[in-house]
């Protein structure tokens, strides 16, 4: 396998200098500023999640090994690194590129990349695949303040809208989870019997349900992720927001979620609205301190312990 190009270790090297480091991006009309916090999973130092931006155009990430990979050979993280790099790229060429553009000619480039350096027990063998989730926005406006979010979402990873008056509006794809309801069942049972995570009965059951929804996925009638193969515009799901003074922007992974989302330590919009406001490295250690004390997943049963946790915050 090629060693890792120059181009990601710069990407990598600069993401580390910023993390948790407001960031300024001007643009000719408006002034974005932005935030990033990453969490990686405990004792691993790198976060598969990724997330960026340049100028007006942002995105956030959230990376899925393949049921079996070796980690940093065509992993979720070196996936979700060489979608980053392509946009950068394409941005680069062409700030206004549309949004459905970049996702497609970024795949492509993945998808080459993967063909090119994956093992051929990997390559033939769509579970082992590397997958992400992805959400992308552009800020738009007329000349003068914001007034609209151009965005796509695919997968699981979560955007929302919030406002000075502290009205949250999010954008998700559901598709995931909708499909997903059932399949997960004799994993989480196994958790709130409290077998562990350590447990055979518990990793049979993840390795049996992880399988099948890999096996189906990105079909009309499942779900869609960014995956090593061709990726149609219409897939995402695509829409655009009205855009108000004082809005912030959050877009966040389902690990930094987990907050509201599995453990209940908020209402969701209380939980954007910390997001929004408050100092991000705090509340993802918040949710790793709720992971820890639920150890065995048996109060808050859930795929892993652990999951990297990554919130991108925008401001004008």
């Amino acid at each position: 396998m090629a060693a890792i190009s120059p181009w990601v270790t710069f990407l990598r090297a600069l993401k580390a200098r910023f993390v948790g480091h407001p960031v300024s991006t001007p643009a000719p009309a408006i002034a974005i500023h932005s935030e990033l916090m990453r969490l990686p999973k405990p004792g691993r130092a790198r976060c598969e999640d990724v997330a960026g931006g340049l100028d007006r155009t942002w995105w956030l990430m959230d990376g899925a090994t393949g049921v079996i990979a070796p980690e940093g050979v065509c992993d979720s993280g070196w996936f979700a690194e060489t979608i980053q790099a392509s946009f950068f790229t394409q941005l680069a060429e062409d700030p206004a590129r549309p949004l459905d553009q970049l996702i497609s000619q970024a795949t492509q480039t993945a998808s080459e990349q993967f063909a090119r350096l994956a093992p051929l027990s990997m390559r033939n063998h769509s579970p082992w695949w590397p997958s992400s989730t992805l959400v992308l926005v552009r800020v738009l406006d007329s000349n003068g303040p914001a007034t609209e979010l151009d965005v796509r979402v695919v997968g699981d990873s979560d955007l929302a809208i919030v406002g000075g008056d502290g009205e949250v509006r999010t954008v998700r794809d559901d598709r995931h989870t909708q499909y997903c309801s059932g399949l997960y069942e004799e994993v989480m049972a196994a958790l709130r019997d409290g077998v562990g995570y350590d447990s055979d009965r518990f990793r049979n059951a993840l390795a049996a349900a992880v399988t099948t929804e890999r096996q189906n996925r990105n079909r009309p009638d499942t779900y869609w992720v960014l995956a090593p193969e061709p990726f149609a515009p219409g897939n995402a799901v695509s829409t655009s927001v009205p855009l108000n003074p004082g809005d912030r922007i959050v877009l966040c992974s389902d690990g930094a979620a987990r907050g509201h989302a599995v453990f209940g330590l908020e209402e969701e919009h209380e939980g954007f609205r910390a997001f929004a406001t408050g100092d991000l490295g705090s509340l993802l250690q918040r949710v790793r301190a709720a992971e820890d004390k639920d150890h065995d997943g048996k109060t808050a049963p859930r795929g892993t312990r652990h999951d990297d946790a990554t919130v991108l915050r925008l401001s004008f």
